[in-house]
């Protein structure tokens, strides 16, 4: 049920909707990477479609796209308002506040067109060799670091989607999540998988601190922020490694 959940709040698939309280969205945490590694599957069914008639540059176009549409856009739309709101100024409660509100300022927008054209660019630059790599772990490692910031991290909000993770969340669910993403690492990229995901948990703690000290704790903005510097940040190993090969 929790993997169920999960697909129904990180994706736009069309699934019959169900009732959904604080427990039942908490319940799916645990399951963020495998959801992950659907996303990834998706994105990897549209690169094999594309791969012998298109070439390469339109064809990351298209998968970002995909991956746009795939999730609905909702970690761009953390991490829209998570920049507005960090490049705000001023207090701790300003920067919530710009974060709280539902328009898109300069400097979000600015960070959306550089993040697609990070993924645009990166999805490019990746050999054929470690492409389907890269977008199976992606978007798995990087809601594994999301996990760790909601279990690990107090949030921040007194109401809030996210407050129901906050106030069911066990260590536990850390430890599945952790087991699922290890696994889908090691089964796509061996021992760079491993390396990669240690690579990228002491990216992602970096960013959690910074938010840590800037708001004291996380939003949901927050966790789609970092989600989104997540993929980036993978996709960016794995062009070094095809710049490499």
């Amino acid at each position: 049920m929790g993997f169920y959940i999960a697909l129904l709040f990180l994706t736009r698939i069309p699934l019959p909707q169900v009732m959904l309280d604080e427990k039942k969205i908490a319940s799916a945490v645990p399951f963020f990477p495998l959801v992950g590694s659907t996303i990834g599957g998706i994105l990897s069914f549209i690169y094999f479609l594309g791969e012998n008639i298109l070439p390469l540059q339109v064809l990351s176009v298209i998968i970002t796209a995909s991956w746009v549409m795939v999730t609905g856009g909702m970690h761009i739309d953390g991490f829209a308002d998570t920049v507005d709101g960090l490049f705000c100024g001023g207090s701790r409660d300003k920067k919530l506040s710009v974060m709280k509100d539902s328009r898109i300022g300069a400097y979000g927008t600015m960070g959306v067109v550089l993040l697609l054209l990070f993924k645009v660019s990166l999805l490019s630059a990746l050999s054929k060799r470690f492409m389907i790599n890269a977008l199976i772990l992606a978007p798995t490692l990087s809601r594994w670091i999301m996990t760790y910031a909601i279990i690990g991290f107090p949030y921040v909000r007194e109401s809030g989607l996210g407050k129901a993770f906050s106030m069911y969340k066990s260590p536990w669910h850390f430890v599945f999540s952790s087991v699922c993403a290890a696994s889908v690492a090691i089964m796509f990229a061996k021992y760079q998988g491993i390396v990669i995901s240690f690579l990228l948990f002491g990216a992602g703690w970096v960013f959690i601190k910074y938010i840590m000290d800037q708001l004291g704790g996380h939003t949901g903005d927050t966790y789609g922020a970092l989600n989104e510097l997540c993929e980036v940040i993978v996709l960016l190993f794995f062009a070094i490694l095809s710049n490499e090969g």
